[in-house]
């Protein structure tokens, strides 16, 4: 149903400087989430990511902060997808579980609204039927909370867009995602904390641009998608649909 499927108002006191290389010290958690999954996809292995884990599930056991909450979710999302991608399903259907168990207690920060959404549709696809009906609702009231705490948040708008754009038209979806797109892609996000999350834009081309295909609008996703990849010349996601 959604198998595709992060402003954080807390001030943050730790700091990922604590990982242990030098060269960790010169990235965030979310560079060195995506960096060490694509190596693991190279190298057909699953240990570079499962060391960026380390440090953060230490810093979640020192301190129980929604900033480490939602770094040790971040990350262990990307474990469920490389283990999904490995055809290691209930491995995957386990870290997924866990990364949304991690961010269920956080009710009033958008961009944790925001990835908590984008995880319970992942998970759908793990699920049975009536399951995967009550996730999908409730990662739409997640979507929908996130839109609603900050509107101006890129994640907040592309995981209402997400929900709407993989619900089926029968079921009402497929009206609201370009409206909640282009809201995303009207979001300036200047973060004056490094470690806050900057994911995200390159899935709001892909999503424009295979909303306007699907209605035949080829023209109008054709510019979206040269604008995507003019601001994102190294995206997968949207290479593959040049």
């Amino acid at each position: 149903m959604m198998n595709k499927f992060l402003s954080i108002v807390v001030v943050f006191s730790f700091s990922f400087m604590n990982l242990e290389t030098a060269n960790a010290q010169q990235n965030t958690p979310e560079i060195l989430v995506q960096k060490t999954f694509a190596k693991d996809i190279a190298e057909k292995t699953s240990n570079n990511l499962k060391a960026t884990l380390k440090p953060l599930e230490a810093a979640f056991n020192r301190k129980d902060s929604p900033y480490n909450r939602y770094w040790l979710s971040y990350a262990i999302y990307y474990q469920a997808i490389l283990a999904n991608l490995q055809n290691r399903k209930e491995e995957a259907e386990m870290h997924i579980d866990r990364a949304i168990a991690l961010l269920i207690p956080i009710k009033n920060d958008a961009e944790s609204l925001a990835l908590l959404s984008l995880q319970q549709g992942y998970s759908t696809q793990f699920k049975g039927y009536f399951a995967l009906m009550q996730i999908g609702k409730q990662a739409m009231v997640n979507a929908k909370r996130a839109v609603a705490i900050n509107p101006k948040s890129l994640r907040a708008n592309l995981a209402l867009a997400i929900n709407d754009f993989y619900t089926p038209k029968l079921f009402g979806g497929g009206e609201l995602a370009p409206f909640y797109l282009k809201k995303a892609l009207e979001v300036s996000e200047i973060n004056p904390i490094d470690s806050l999350p900057n994911w995200g834009k390159d899935q709001v081309y892909e999503l424009l641009v295979k909303h306007f295909r699907k209605i035949d609008q080829d023209n109008i996703a054709q510019e979206y998608l040269n604008q995507g990849i003019a601001e994102f010349p190294e995206s997968e996601l949207l290479s593959d649909l040049n």
